[in-house]
Parts: C-alpha cells; structure tokens; sequence
C-alpha cells in the first residue's frame, strides 16, 4: 500500500494530461519523458544538497539573502532540470509538431521527478514526525500537483517560442515555474496549487481550440 501511495498520483495526473491531448503523442516518447524526470532527480539532489550547504555557511538568518536558501536549493535546481529534458530532448523529437506537445511533455517530465522524490518523502515520514499516509496524502494533493503544473508551465512557453518564434517565452516559462515553485515552499501551499490548476486549465483550454480547429 505505501508503494502504491507512492506512485500513483504521478502516474494518475500523466494519465490525465495526457488524454487532454486531441492527437496523443506516441507512449514511447511519453515513457522515455517519463524516465528522464525519474533520472533528474539525482542530479537535482546532489545540486540541492551542495547549494543547501553552501548557502548556510554563507548566509547567516539575519541577511537580506536568507530567501535564497528557499529559492535556489529546490525551484531553480529543479525546475531548470525539467526545462532541459523539454529542451535537448522533446523539443528534437519529430512527434513534437504542435503547440500541446509541450504542456503533455513538460508535466510527464515533471510528474517523473515528483514520482521518485516522493520516495523519498513517504519512506522518510518519521524525520517529519509524521505518519507516512499523512505524508502520501498531503504530497498527492498540493506537492505532486505543483510539480506537475509547472511543467505544464514549462512546456506552454516553450511551445509558444518554437512554433511562434516569440524568443522571450523561452524565458519566460522557467521564471514563472520558478516564482511558483519558490511561493509554494516559501508556505503558500494551497494558494499556489489552486493558482497553478486554474492557470493549467486556461493553458490547456487555449491549446485544445486550437487543435479543435485543425482539420485533416
């Protein structure tokens, strides 16, 4: 039961960005995304490791930086990985032909990172003084979600720079998952989460009429 707890809210919501898609993209691709988001999650926990420590040792609690021991270990860390796999892999594979591709890639890279992370939360409960349901339930609902709306974030302002050429989306895409990945463990759990679903809804509501429009 604690591995299931672990591994299906992922799989769940993967599923589910996935069917949003009026021309699904092949499972292969979905798979290997899938994986990839599992593979960044050592780097990212070395990374957040060396930046935890590097900043306690430079920071002390009384500085105007103390933010950055929020900001960097975890949403910059994190969210960039997320962002490479959407950029040296799934934006060079053929089936990345319209501007949905990026919002079922970005979330399926992510949600293959909240999937293994949550490993490491649900099987480490008692370090929180927690119950490991406790745990499962509260990542399922807020965490997980989280992470998989800031891949769909991702991979939206990726599709709008690469089919409509618009360069500051590039950019644009791995600010804003940042800024909602930094509010949300900075305590604005709930409130982001509901933020990050409406905004996803809109996302994906904008993409599918204009894939209701195409004809072949």
């Amino acid at each position: 039961m604690q591995f299931l707890a672990t591994i299906i809210p992922a799989i769940v919501l993967v599923y589910i960005f996935y069917t949003f898609d009026k021309f699904p993209e092949p499972k292969r691709y979905i798979i290997i995304t899938f994986i990839l988001g599992i593979v960044i999650a050592f780097p990212a926990g070395y990374l957040n490791f060396y930046a935890d420590n590097y900043l306690n040792k430079t920071i002390d609690n009384n500085s105007p930086y103390l933010f950055l021991k929020t900001l960097i270990p975890g949403p910059v860390v994190e969210e960039l990985l997320k962002y490479f796999i959407l950029v040296f892999y799934c934006l060079r594979l053929s089936a990345f032909d319209e501007p949905m591709d990026g919002l079922v890639y970005g979330s399926t890279a992510a949600l293959g990172f909240a999937m293994i992370e949550n490993f490491q939360y649900v099987y480490n409960a008692s370090d929180f003084n927690s119950s490991w349901q406790d745990v499962a339930w509260v990542r399922a609902f807020l965490t997980i979600p989280m992470h998989g709306s800031t891949g769909v974030i991702l991979g939206f302002f990726l599709s709008y720079y690469y089919f409509y050429k618009k360069q500051i989306f590039f950019y644009i895409g791995p600010l804003v998952a940042i800024l909602i990945h930094f509010l949300y463990n900075y305590g604005y759990f709930e409130i982001m989460v509901i933020i990050s679903l409406i905004v996803i809804f809109f996302m994906f509501r904008h993409l599918r009429k204009k894939q209701n429009s195409i004809t072949y």
